[in-house]
């Protein structure tokens, strides 16, 4: 049994490095050292074929194999890999670690070099980087990103405390590095879930981590690219949300590809916050192409038929996700400043359920709730935003796990005849 002082202690081993590889590659040996079982499967994974017995092998960071570096400074200069692990039979496997630079393969050259001088005469090199190792790669030559090292440690966390502990340093290090705006090339770590509960208390640091990776995973999808997301569209180029209750990003259209600003056309809009998250189709007040004016035309009923069949696509999802609520707004709000938040002058949210008569359904039907959004946007003498959105909740177990992302993109899909309206030429 670890005792709670050994729990401090690892953190604090962890972090003694400054430079944010170096402390990524320190806590990765310091696991492998710890527990020695996790050693000769990890490095079989990796793809080393002719690994030695456990017992043969040795872990050293900042130095050649089997040598000790007199000064410090001069680690560059040396052709020193990060980490390696080793034998004293001349076999050995060299590792270079990258979060915000990219290898080169003359560096990964020097590193096979300084080995072969000090009696390794085949050694292996491993490059852990955030993004994939451009080009070929020579031989005995493996790249690994870390959003595979921190799976691989996941699925091992079941039965040893040490891969536990490394995935959740792996977690509090990209939060640490995005509060910091520190530019990580591609990502550390992977979207596992939105895992927010009474254990596991809802904080902005995390909640904006786990936003960039679903916002990473969601876009790439081609099935909310046939929606009209653009793959290449650039999202909010800072999350905020420090001190309040809630971060949000937003997927862009092709569509708004020339816009000059997001907000003059519709969105798919994801958002985290303390109760639960949320998938939105948002229509912003200043939306081009006369919405408005399309309103007016399809008229009351035509809205309803709108609002009727978004509800009707979302049942699915809502039936997949435990306390799921498919629901519709109109916000009206002002601004004292361009950087200050939004200050809500009034706001009309509802069920979609109460526009749709259903019998069975504990939501009772009441069309006014939506009639009375609709002739809010019609009226309009203010700033006013159009929202479907589903709330999902954190206690569901699909929330809570990487089916999350499904559930994100197949909601968005149901609410694009939103977009089908809001874009209609």
């Amino acid at each position: 049994m670890v005792s709670n002082e050994s729990d401090r202690t690892v953190r604090n081993i962890f972090d003694q490095y400054e430079l944010p590889e170096n402390r990524l590659t320190h806590a990765l040996m310091t696991v492998l050292n710890r527990d020695p079982s996790l050693l000769v499967p990890f490095l079989k994974w990796l793809g080393i074929d002719d690994v030695p017995k456990s017992r043969a092998l040795r872990l050293t960071q900042q130095q050649v194999p089997g040598t000790v570096l007199d000064d410090a400074d001069d680690i560059e200069q040396k052709g020193l890999p990060d980490a390696a692990v080793y034998d004293d039979d001349g076999w050995a496997v060299l590792y270079e670690c990258k979060v915000g630079l990219k290898p080169t393969g003359g560096q990964l050259e020097r590193h096979r070099a300084t080995a072969q001088r000090n009696g390794f005469e085949s050694p292996w090199i491993v490059v852990f980087a955030a993004e994939e190792f451009p080009g070929n790669l020579p031989e005995k030559t493996i790249c690994k990103t870390w959003r595979e090292v921190y799976s691989w440690f996941s699925n091992k966390s079941s039965v040893s405390f040490w891969a536990r502990e490394l995935v959740d340093y792996m977690r509090t290090f990209e939060r640490k590095m995005l509060a910091r705006d520190y530019q990580i090339r591609g990502t550390i770590t992977v979207f596992d879930g939105l895992r927010f509960d009474e254990e596991n208390l809802y904080t902005y640091r995390e909640a904006k981590r786990l936003i960039r990776l679903l916002g990473d995973l969601l876009q790439a999808r081609k099935d909310l690219q046939k929606i009209g997301v653009d793959p290449d569209g650039k999202r909010r180029p800072a999350i905020t949300g420090r001190g309040t209750d809630a971060v949000w990003d937003f997927l862009p259209l092709v569509a708004a590809r020339d816009a000059k600003q997001f907000t003059a056309f519709p969105h798919l809009t994801m958002g985290i916050n303390r109760k639960h998250a949320v998938a939105a189709i948002t229509v912003p007040n200043g939306v081009k192409g006369g919405f408005r004016s399309k309103l007016s035309t399809i008229g009351l009923h035509g809205f309803l038929d709108i609002v009727k069949s978004i509800e009707s696509n979302l049942r699915s999802v809502v039936k997949r996700s435990t306390g799921a609520k498919p629901m519709v707004y109109a916000t009206q709000r002002h601004y004292r400043s361009q950087r200050s938040n939004a200050e809500v002058d009034g706001r009309i949210e509802t069920d979609l359920r109460t526009a749709v008569l259903h019998k069975g359904s504990p939501v009772k039907y009441q069309p006014q709730w939506v009639e009375a959004i609709y002739e809010l946007l019609v009226h309009k003498r203010s700033n006013i935003q159009l929202g479907f959105d589903v709330q999902f909740q954190y206690s569901c177990g699909s929330i809570k796990s990487v089916k999350a992302v499904d559930l994100f993109a197949d909601a968005w899909i149901a609410m694009s005849p939103l977009l089908a309206l809001v874009l209609e030429e």
